[in-house]
C-alpha cells in the first residue's frame, strides 16, 4: 500500500468505527428470559392515567417529612438503585394513598437487590450490570432488606466498599429476614400507555432504556432532550398526560442531575422525559416493570389498657 493511500484509509478509520453505547449498569438483552406478567391483562386500569397528572415522590415526601433525597450510585448498580427507589415510593404510595396500616422505617438496601439478583438469580460470579427482570424476580422470591442495623449486620451504610462486599454473598439469616417482606405483585410495562397508567394507579415503573440523557439541561417545562444511546435504569415516578405528555424520572446520579426549571415539584435528581421516547424505549426492550403490591413492615396497633 502507498503511504498516501495508507494515510487515507487512516484518517478515515475513526469515522468507520460505530461509537459504543455508554453502559451505566443496565444489561439490554437476555437470551435466558422468561418473560413475565404483562400491564395489559390489568384491563379495569386501561387508560386510567389518561389526561390525568401522578406525582408519586409525593406520598414519599409526605410519610417521611422531607423531600426525596438525591441518591448516587458507585457502580454498575443503576438498576438496584431505581428498583429500590420504586420499592421505597410503593411503600409511602400504600401508607399514604392506599391507606394500608404499615410503617415506612428505612429505604431499601440497594446492595442486597444488586448481589441477590445478579448472584442469586442470574447465577453471575463477577460484578456487573443487572436486569429489571432479574431484580424484580430476585424480590419477590427472596424479599427486600432497608437500610438499618439486623443484628451484627449493619445495612445502614452505601459505598463502593459495602456494594463489593455484599456482592460475596448474602448472609443466610438475612435472607430468612427478608422472605418476610416480599415483592408480591409486578407487571411487565411495554408502551407508554402501560407505563402512563400504572403511574396514575400508584404504581413505580423500574424503567431501563438505551435512551441518552448526558444532556440534563431541562427545558422550560422540566423536560429534557435524550440524545444517543445510554444502558440505564430509572425510577418512572410521575406522569402528566395533556398537551405534552410525559413521565418523571429519577435518576440515581446525585443532586447535580439535571439544570434548568423544575415542574409540578419535581425532586433534585429528576428529569421530565416526553411520552413518545418512552414509548419507544419500553417497547424495544421490555425491561421495564410496574412494581404494585409489597408486604412492608405492619404499624401495630395502638395500645390500650382495660381497666
Amino acid at each position: 500500500m502507498k503511504r498516501r493511500d495508507f494515510l487515507t484509509t487512516a484518517l478515515a478509520a475513526p469515522l468507520l468505527i460505530r461509537a459504543p453505547a455508554f453502559n451505566d449498569g443496565w444489561i439490554p438483552e437476555d437470551p435466558n428470559s422468561k418473560g413475565r406478567p404483562r400491564f395489559c391483562t390489568h384491563n379495569h386500569l386501561t387508560n386510567f392515567g389518561q389526561s390525568k397528572v401522578a406525582c408519586l415522590w409525593k406520598p414519599y415526601e409526605q410519610v417521611t417529612k422531607q423531600s426525596w433525597i438525591p441518591r448516587q450510585q458507585k457502580g454498575p448498580d443503576c438498576v438496584a438503585f431505581a428498583t429500590g427507589a420504586a420499592m421505597d415510593i410503593l411503600t409511602a404510595v400504600q401508607i399514604i394513598l392506599k391507606k394500608k396500616r404499615e410503617r415506612f422505617l428505612a429505604t431499601s438496601n440497594t446492595d442486597m437487590i444488586y448481589s441477590g439478583s445478579r448472584r442469586i438469580i442470574a447465577n453471575k460470579k463477577s460484578m456487573g450490570g443487572l436486569r429489571a427482570e432479574w431484580c424484580v424476580s430476585y424480590l419477590e422470591k427472596y424479599g427486600n432488606l432497608l437500610h438499618q442495623k439486623y443484628g451484627e449486620h449493619d445495612l445502614t451504610p452505601y459505598s463502593e466498599a459495602t456494594l463489593k462486599k455484599w456482592f460475596k454473598g448474602i448472609p443466610e439469616e438475612l435472607l430468612i429476614i427478608a422472605k418476610e417482606h416480599p415483592l408480591l405483585e409486578s407487571a411487565q410495562v411495554q408502551s407508554w400507555e402501560e407505563f402512563r397508567d400504572a403511574i396514575a394507579a400508584g404504581y413505580p415503573v423500574v424503567f431501563c432504556a438505551s435512551m441518552g440523557g448526558s444532556n440534563s439541561k431541562r427545558d422550560k417545562e422540566g423536560f429534557i432532550k435524550p440524545k444517543g444511546k445510554w444502558y440505564h435504569s430509572w425510577c418512572g415516578a410521575g406522569v402528566v398526560d395533556g398537551k405534552r405528555p410525559g413521565a418523571l424520572l429519577i435518576n440515581s446520579h446525585g443532586k447535580h442531575y439535571g439544570s434548568g426549571p423544575k415542574t409540578h415539584g419535581q425532586p433534585d435528581g429528576s428529569i421530565w422525559v416526553d411520552a413518545k421516547h418512552i414509548d419507544k424505549q419500553c417497547r424495544n426492550f421490555g425491561d421495564s416493570y410496574a412494581l404494585s403490591l409489597y408486604k412492608g413492615f405492619p404499624k401495630p396497633e395502638e395500645d390500650y389498657i382495660l381497666w
